[in-house]
């Protein structure tokens, strides 16, 4: 188990314009987990239980992204985070993973960081951490007794 998408937007919307931002976000964002399965399960909902503050969040299994946690694809989910800011022009959109209830509030110069990280040196470090675990592990050598033992048995 990971640490997936905790994307959230500080509104209260009457249920008309949920409908709408909902709407918007599925014809723009592939983040939104669906299922046609369920092809009236909700993509966009109210929550005001977790901060006292009424939300709108958007309900993904993605895996969250960040510097020392570079699991998720930022451009997938940047993407959905402009999406959502223009699904609810002036309100304050908010990132993180699902460990913590509150986000970080998306502004400029926070998207640019994490920008700045994707693309720099350490942008993949945890994909490289696990290449290079795969590439160095010690493979037991045959013992010489399996060998005598294959040998006997031909």
């Amino acid at each position: 188990m990971g640490v997936d998408v905790n994307l959230y937007v500080e509104a209260d919307p009457n249920p008309e314009r949920l409908a709408k931002a909902e709407e918007f976000f599925i014809a723009r964002s592939d983040l939104a987990d669906t299922d046609d399965r369920f092809p009236h399960a909700l993509i966009l909902t109210v929550d005001d239980l977790s901060s006292g503050r009424p939300r709108v969040e958007v309900n993904t299994l993605s895996r969250y992204y960040g510097p020392c946690y570079e699991r998720g694809n930022w451009p997938r989910i940047y993407g959905a985070i402009r999406v959502l800011q223009a699904a609810f022009p002036g309100e304050k959109v908010f990132y993180g993973g699902d460990s913590s209830d509150d986000g970080v509030e998306c502004t400029e110069e926070y998207l640019a960081e994490v920008w700045a990280h994707f693309l720099g040196p350490n942008g993949d470090a945890y994909r490289t951490r696990m290449a290079a675990a795969r590439n160095t592990s010690v493979r037991p050598e045959p013992s010489s007794t399996n060998d005598q033992t294959r040998e006997e048995t031909r």
